[in-house]
């Protein structure tokens, strides 16, 4: 199984403001619905309850929470019991927060990342990765628009 992370970021790594997006593309959200339709996603209970509790239509929806436990998703206490649960995917994506991505990053082996071009106030960082391309980041496509760029990103194989 391929699991890949996918997140949009401006230059500071700024990912949230007060439970939401600080920034409205469309294109980003189609983007993110194209790319993970028919894949599990993984979040954390935060970003579950950011998007109330609905699933997120055409995929399996699956919630980390060490508090809650919800009837309608699958829900899972530990990482490793969730990545247990989509082993047989092709693909798995991890959607956020960031303390998720903090603890998945290290595991991901792909980054589907949308590049906002314009700096945002906000109070959620997805964790620093620039510093390691070449060495454990290979850019591999790169799609450029005015406002944001989507890059993909594969991890190097050692």
């Amino acid at each position: 199984m391929t699991l890949a992370a996918i997140v949009a970021h401006d230059p500071n790594l700024v990912i949230g403001k007060d439970g939401e997006l600080p920034w409205h593309y469309s294109e980003d959200l189609k983007y993110f619905k194209k790319i993970t339709t028919g894949h599990p996603i993984i979040m954390g209970r935060v970003v579950f309850e950011e998007i109330n509790e609905k699933p997120l239509p055409g995929r399996e929806n699956v919630v980390l929470s060490r508090s809650r436990d919800y009837d309608h998703v699958p829900t899972f206490s530990s990482i490793d019991k969730a990545l247990d649960h989509v082993e047989g995917e092709e693909i798995a994506f991890v959607i956020g927060g960031a303390e998720i991505y903090k603890q998945l990053l290290p595991q991901v082996d792909k980054l589907f990342v949308t590049e906002i071009h314009k700096s945002h106030d906000g109070d959620t960082y997805f964790p620093e990765y620039r510093d390691q391309i070449s060495s454990v980041w290979k850019e591999i496509k790169r799609d450029r628009h005015p406002e944001f760029s989507f890059v993909v990103y594969e991890r190097v194989k050692k």
